[in-house]
């Protein structure tokens, strides 16, 4: 992927280093070594969400009730897994592949632009589709979304754009005085640098963001963390614990990308 330059005036560095902090020492996961959590609710939806909150652990022997509309997912030992009421399920059976989920993760983590995202057409039902783009990296800022925002090194923050077939500007509007910044795409890339010589990323700071190919606005609050994951369950429970819900959902779906295997259902 090929990534813009910071304005000389500004600052010395280029994205590419910033690239690789954020891809090569945010998380420490390491390529093919991915630690994966036992037992944990990633996302729960239906009557029964209450009673299976985002964060809950669970032994292995632990079983599921769900009723009907019911689904929860799970990060397992051995990978994501989907289950759908009504019915009983026990943790210890079923779930996907350990070096399965391993090799996705490792992707999402260790993309250095060697298979960026792209917008394309796809066949589906004999007619062409649109493919979303999908973000490259856990730790990269999406333009198009708000909430908030789980920060792992606030020196290296990056800003992703979804559509990079042409050139774009993206408006970081601070709440408190209405400044304005401006950053610049140009056409074909999808990353930039976010402006921290002017904007300094801070705990608990709050901005609204316009890109020029977005159809509204959305605000953006950074949680800066104290401490940067060291495996995939303290990621989840990070974001988990700091309400970073767009990252979240991020997660569970770059691990449930391309997964063959259908949801339990009961």
């Amino acid at each position: 992927m090929h990534l813009d330059k910071f304005d000389p005036a500004k600052s010395g560095r280029t994205l590419p280093r910033l690239a690789k902090a954020a891809l090569g020492t945010i998380l420490l996961f390491g390529v093919g070594s991915v630690a994966m959590a036992q037992n944990m609710v990633m996302r729960s939806t239906g009557p029964s969400a209450s009673s299976y909150p985002a964060g809950k652990k669970m032994a292995n022997d632990a079983k599921i009730s769900l009723k009907a509309q019911d689904q929860v997912t799970i990060l397992t030992k051995s990978g994501t897994r989907v289950l759908k009421g009504p019915g009983t399920f026990s943790l210890a059976k079923g779930g996907g592949s350990a070096s399965t989920a391993s090799r996705r993760l490792s992707s999402f983590i260790s993309n250095r632009g060697s298979s960026r995202a792209r917008t394309g057409a796809v066949r589906a039902a004999g007619a062409a589709a649109v493919e979303t783009p999908h973000n490259p990296n856990l730790w990269f800022l999406d333009v198009t979304k708000g909430g908030k925002f789980c920060v792992a090194d606030a020196d290296a923050l990056v800003v992703w754009r979804p559509d990079y077939t042409g050139s774009a500007t993206a408006s970081i509007v601070e709440p408190e005085n209405g400044n304005v910044t401006e950053i610049a795409w140009r056409k074909g890339s999808a990353l930039k640098a976010w402006p921290k010589d002017v904007l300094p990323v801070t705990d608990g700071a709050s901005f609204r963001l316009l890109g020029s190919n977005v159809p509204q606005s959305v605000e953006v609050n950074f949680v800066v963390l104290q401490n940067q994951p060291t495996d995939l369950d303290d990621a989840a429970s990070m974001l988990i614990e700091n309400g970073c819900s767009g990252q979240l959902d991020l997660l569970v779906d770059t691990l449930n990308l391309n997964n063959d295997e259908s949801a339990d259902q009961g």
